[in-house]
């Protein structure tokens, strides 16, 4: 039987079912009208998706904060891990020469996009940079490697190219944010849903199951 018709089967029983007690000889019973219940189907209703942990990217230094960062701006924390490891080397003071600043080294004219105090404050400049890379990913149709090219050397650069621009810094930051992603995504386990697990921890079973 297949597991929504072992569920449904399971409700009824469980709806219809009559709980004899002993007490000082007298009986007593739970008696349910199931004719005030009807079973209906939910369009479009899932499971929930098992959660994940990355123990690799929890002891990195801003895990938290770029988890939030990162899930908040709809992306993979792996990912921003990455960027943040390849612009700053994790460094909240960090800055270059054309004067990108902070852990995801955001340059002025893109921090007064989304929080001008993305440029002084650590965690906003991992949220800027998380909305701004979610920004890049949602124009170059979610290819990551064209979206890190544009964080690198700007969306026009990519936009004129048709791809990844020829130029030896960007493809070499490409190379690198990519392979640290990789390797770090390596490390993300499954969580076990309570639906998942039986008593003991073990399979859970319905009715019809062997």
């Amino acid at each position: 039987m297949p597991i929504d018709g072992r569920l449904a089967a399971l409700v009824l029983c469980l709806l219809a079912a009559t709980v004899h007690a002993d007490a000082g000889g007298d009986a007593y019973q739970l008696r349910i009208d199931t004719g005030r219940y009807r079973l209906q189907d939910q369009p479009g209703w899932q499971l929930p998706a098992p959660a994940s942990t990355n123990p690799t990217a929890a002891s990195r230094p801003f895990a938290e904060a770029i988890a939030h960062a990162a899930n908040a701006a709809g992306i993979e924390p792996e990912l921003l891990h990455a960027v943040v490891q390849a612009e700053s080397g994790y460094r909240p003071d960090a800055r270059s020469d054309k004067g990108a600043t902070g852990l995801t080294q955001l340059m002025p004219g893109t921090a007064k996009q989304f929080d001008a105090r993305a440029l002084t404050d650590a965690h906003r400049n991992l949220q800027v940079g998380a909305r701004y890379l979610r920004r890049l990913l949602d124009r170059f149709g979610n290819d990551r490697a064209l979206a890190l090219a544009a964080y690198n050397a700007g969306p026009g650069a990519v936009t004129r190219y048709g791809g990844i621009p020829p130029y030896p810094e960007t493809r070499a930051y490409v190379a690198r944010v990519l392979r640290e992603y990789t390797a770090l995504k390596a490390h993300r386990h499954t969580v076990p849903q309570p639906w998942q697990l039986g008593a003991s921890g073990g399979d859970a079973h319905l009715p019809g199951d062997s």
